[in-house]
């Protein structure tokens, strides 16, 4: 007997299908794979070390890439993402996670806002792990993590006083991404920490494809097993990419990206 148009059955057929495509495959590969373009930084317009513990802030222009590198393979860099033409639209790390049906954020993927536009694409990553779940240091969390009493940044307060740099407030710092994170769903359905996938060197590449406004922390992640607080610098690297051509995986994985992109072009008709 077929299933009527509208019915639950129908939908939940419907659903499933859209949840296999949008996990289906390994998205860094086929990135690779389908990618004909040298992402390698040309015409680089800013190139800065960001300190153990501090932050950056800056703008990013549409159809420019901004390349994060872990130096020493220890870091992880908490980041933050804003509209520049309407900061009320900022990163929602929870539709990224829903919208591309998965927690799993790596090349291929996108960073989507609030109303259901793309901020930033990952074109690049050669560390896969990012955590959407989690959330950044704050106060409270380094307490617990390094003890009362001991003086150590965070990137609740850099965020704050990076989005003060853009005219914003701290009520204007919602959930973060935070980049070389590999934190999982153990067994239990706690979050977990896993050791030894991060490597001296590793990046990731986004691209914005809006005008965005970034803040990225440098400080360690709070499930970080290792206690004696990041110490490494990290490297922020900026150029004018090329524009994506009909293959862009980023824009074709699937029907949901397919919508976000639709999205966000309207901006610029």
């Amino acid at each position: 007997m077929l299933e009527e148009e509208g019915t639950p059955e129908a939908y939940r057929r419907r659903y499933f299908e859209l949840k296999e495509q949008g996990q289906k495959g390994d998205a860094s590969r086929s990135l690779e794979s389908l990618s004909q373009e040298d992402r390698s930084p040309k015409d680089i317009r800013l190139s800065e070390s960001v300190p153990p513990g501090w932050y950056w802030s800056g703008r990013v222009s549409r159809g420019e890439t901004l390349r994060i590198v872990n130096e020493s393979g220890d870091s992880s860099v908490s980041a933050l993402f804003w509209n520049a033409a309407d900061p009320s639209e900022r990163l929602n790390p929870a539709d990224t996670i829903k919208v591309q049906w998965t927690a799993h954020i790596e090349g291929g993927r996108l960073l989507l806002s609030d109303m259901g536009r793309v901020l930033a694409a990952l074109t690049r990553d050669t560390c896969h792990f990012h955590d959407c779940l989690a959330g950044g240091s704050t106060p409270s969390s380094n307490a617990r993590k390094y003890g009362p009493g001991r003086i150590s940044r965070n990137s609740r307060d850099n965020f704050i006083l990076a989005a003060s740099k853009h005219g914003l407030s701290s009520r204007d710092v919602g959930p973060c991404i935070s980049f070389f994170a590999p934190v999982l769903v153990d067994p239990s359905g706690k979050l977990a920490w896993r050791e030894g996938v991060r490597k001296p060197g590793d990046y990731v590449d986004l691209r914005a494809e809006m005008d965005i406004l970034v803040a990225l922390s440098n400080c360690q992640h709070p499930l970080d097993p290792e206690t004696g607080g990041s110490d490494e610098p990290v490297s922020v690297i900026i150029w004018q990419d090329s524009r994506p051509g009909e293959k862009d995986y980023c824009r074709h994985a699937t029907q949901e990206a397919r919508r976000a992109f639709e999205n966000t072009g309207i901006l610029f008709e």
